[in-house]
């Protein structure tokens, strides 16, 4: 049995599964909307603080101005005079490696560097350069801390479109990245067509891998107007991002807080609702199976639901239910009852049916007798019947009546000891047939019909006489050849009340046998809707005449079963197998093996199986004994035994002969009956003692060279 998740589990799921996908998206949305107001916040704050660099130098305060003016003056005059006294210097210092690009600088700009061991004092105008670069750099630097930024540089652009740095906020190499350098005054960073200052305020520019706005502040030069000099803030949102995480953590402890109270409340108000009415009605079922299970449905247990919405209907339908379950398990437990009655009723009919028909096992000296039925319901419409008219005609009949059930049997039985009469009391069997048919056929209001094969074998003439009324033609099996009496189909019984039947006749000589049936037999089905047929009924036949007649029904049997495995038997089966049986029974062997007396003993038993059990006890005794003496005591090694069986008028007579001696067994036999033991007594003679009590007559004789007993047994 698989595990069960509680409701009330699930509800909680549900919960924390709906919390998590609202406040989720919530807080997506939030987190989103927040991070572009900060960039936007951000971006404000940069340039506000552009506006205030150009405050800076519009300033009607010159003295302030100036300041400015001059140091950018100062660096710009300052960095062009050395690259145009030598223009290589810039070239070389860009095939430097970093520490040596530094180095480099630092030789050209002894002002930016006066701790370094390797110069010494300034001279006055590098004293006033490292004044004017420091007022250009706290002025920088102010910038940046307003506006929180990465870096805020100054510079101008020259004629070849080169962004030529003068000043930035890190002033020393101990805040310098290796990727810095080129915020060192004098170098470079090359701009394209499309990165060329422009009228927008405040315009973009991506340098260095970060974004820079910038504003134009002054030009540097009254000769050349376009030399301006500029300031731009760089800047990334590196920082806007982690400021917007921050936010998303406290989002989030204070979302998982209040998620944990809100499933809690919606946890004890769905239980209160509708987890707690469902619990109940879970219980009522299982209450209800149980009772169902060990048959206690007799009171009904109402269940109670205060709730007025649909859980109060469904518990009422509950209630209803119950009370339907309860009556009609009652009206099952009464008509099982009945049921039970109504098969014990047909059993019985059936065990009468089945008791009605004669042995499926009949033999006597003229004819072996084998019967199969397999009615498809309890009761069924099949029959079959043989019996003696004199001593020397068997009437056979094998019969199936329309339709299935009890009105199928009971006009089965009318039927069968109609026509029974009718043979036995008629002069021919046309008109036997001819008067059943018009007694069935009056006030047939159900349509019922019956088809019959009715045939009576006369041993004197060989021969079998038959009517054919609409039935499945049978086979007359013959020194293995397999022959189906075709002939006239006459009109089934119960139809045409004056209809004139035909009456046909065929050999049946000593060792033939007759297989009659019903089509339940040949249009039994498999599960690819193919019949059975004829073809494998005459299969099974085939090399059959020195087969014993139960052996033939089980051939026939397993061909069917197998065909009708996987499908159920819907008609009934009927089989009637009839053959002609001689008096006789001969035997020769030709070797000295004792099998042979089993060999004997069983051929005998199965030839003569109609006689007493105390004959057939007798004659085994007397061949074992006589048989024995045979093997024991000719020492011939091409001895040869014959035995015959023969009918005789006082009884069954024994010959048994062999090729061997000329002795007399009976001649001189003492009798060994005793009451108690003699130990004076010679051994032997009391197998033949037995022999001579078990005769009704014995005999010796030696004629044609063979010593030869006759045993005569009742």
């Amino acid at each position: 049995m698989k595990r069960r998740i509680p409701i009330l589990l699930k509800v909680i799921l549900l919960g924390i599964v709906v919390s998590i996908l609202t406040s989720g998206t919530a807080l997506v949305v939030s987190h989103f909307n927040q991070k572009k107001q900060v960039e936007k916040n951000y971006l404000e704050n940069i340039n506000h603080t552009l506006d205030a660099v150009d405050e800076v130098f519009t300033n009607n305060d010159s003295s302030y101005t100036d300041t400015y003016v001059d140091a950018f003056e100062y660096s710009k005059n300052y960095i062009k005079d050395i690259y145009d006294e030598d223009p290589e210097k810039r070239q070389q210092g860009e095939n430097e490696s970093f520490a040596e690009y530094a180095k480099y600088y630092a030789e050209l700009y002894p002002w930016l560097y006066p701790h370094d061991p390797h110069f010494g004092f300034l001279t006055k105008e590098e004293s006033a350069l490292k004044a004017a670069y420091y007022t250009i750099t706290n002025l920088l630097n102010n910038f940046q801390m307003s506006s929180d930024t990465i870096s805020v540089f100054a510079y101008y652009i020259d004629e070849n479109n080169r962004m030529v740095f003068l000043a930035d906020t890190r002033m020393d190499d101990s805040e310098r990245k290796p990727n810095d350098y080129f915020h060192i005054p004098g170098t470079y960073y090359q701009l394209s067509e499309s990165d060329l200052p422009t009228s927008e305020k405040h315009p973009l520019l991506t340098l260095g891998g970060y974004q820079t706005r910038y504003t134009a502040v002054y030009s540097l030069d009254e000769v050349n107007p376009h030399l301006i000099a500029y300031v731009s803030i760089q800047y990334s949102f590196e920082k806007v991002d982690q400021e917007t995480v921050n936010i998303l953590k406290n989002e989030l402890l204070i979302m998982g807080l209040s998620s944990l109270v809100l499933i809690a409340i919606y946890t004890l108000f769905s239980y209160l609702l509708f987890v707690r009415n469902i619990n109940k009605l879970s219980k009522a079922s299982s209450d209800i199976r149980e009772r169902l299970v060990n048959k206690k449905m007799k009171d009904v247990v109402d269940i109670e639901v205060k709730s007025h919405d649909e859980m109060r209907d469904l518990a009422d339908s509950f209630n209803e239910m119950e009370r339907a379950i309860i009556n009609y398990v009652d009206i099952i437990h009464k008509e099982a009852k009945e049921k039970e009655r109504t098969n014990a009723e047909l059993n019985v009919a059936s065990k009468i049916q089945l008791d009605s028909l004669p042995n499926r096992t009949f033999d006597d000296s003229q004819t072996s007798i084998r019967a199969y039925i397999k009615p498809a319901k309890e009761v069924g419409g099949d029959f079959y019947d043989y019996f003696y008219l004199d001593d020397h005609r068997l009437a056979l009949i094998v019969a199936d009546v329309s339709g299935k059930g009890i009105p199928a049997s009971l006009f089965m039985m009318k039927g069968k000891e109609l026509i029974k009469s009718a043979v036995q009391s008629s002069k021919s069997l046309v008109d036997a047939i001819s008067s059943v048919n018009k007694i069935l056929a009056k006030n047939n209001n159900e349509l019922l019909f019956i088809t019959s094969f009715i045939g009576v074998i006369d041993f004197k003439k060989n021969k079998i006489n038959y009517v054919n009324a609409g039935h499945e033609k049978p086979y007359l099996v013959s020194n293995n050849k397999v022959i189906k009496l075709d002939g006239v189909s006459n009109v089934v019984l119960g139809v045409e009340e004056n209809h004139v039947y035909i009456e046909e006749s065929h050999e049946f000589k000593e060792g033939d046998y007759l297989l009659m049936f019903t089509d339940g037999l040949n249009e039994s089905i498999n599960k690819n809707n193919e019949e059975f047929g004829y073809a494998r009924i005459e299969e099974a036949l085939k090399d059959s005449s020195a087969l014993p007649l139960d052996e033939v029904i089980n051939r026939i049997n397993t061909s069917f079963d197998a065909f009708t495995r996987s499908k159920d038997q819907f008609d009934d089966v009927t089989m009637l197998l009839v053959k002609s049986c001689s008096n006789e029974l001969k035997l020769n062997y030709k070797n000295s093996d004792y099998h042979i007396i089993t060999d004997a003993v069983d051929q005998f038993n199965e030839k003569f199986s109609f006689l007493s059990e105390k004959t057939k006890a007798s004659v085994g005794v007397i061949l074992d004994e006589i048989l024995n003496n045979y093997i024991s005591y000719e020492k011939k090694d091409d001895l040869e035994i014959n035995v015959e069986f023969s009918l005789v008028k006082d009884g069954l007579q024994l010959v048994l002969s062999n090729n061997g001696s000329d002795f007399n067994p009976f001649k001189n036999h003492q009798e060994k009956f005793l009451d108690k033991f003699d130990e004076k007594l010679e051994p032997g003679g009391f197998g033949l003692t037995i022999v001579k009590d078990l005769s009704k007559s014995y005999s010796y004789e030696f004629k044609n060279g063979h010593p030869t007993i006759t045993v005569v047994v009742e």
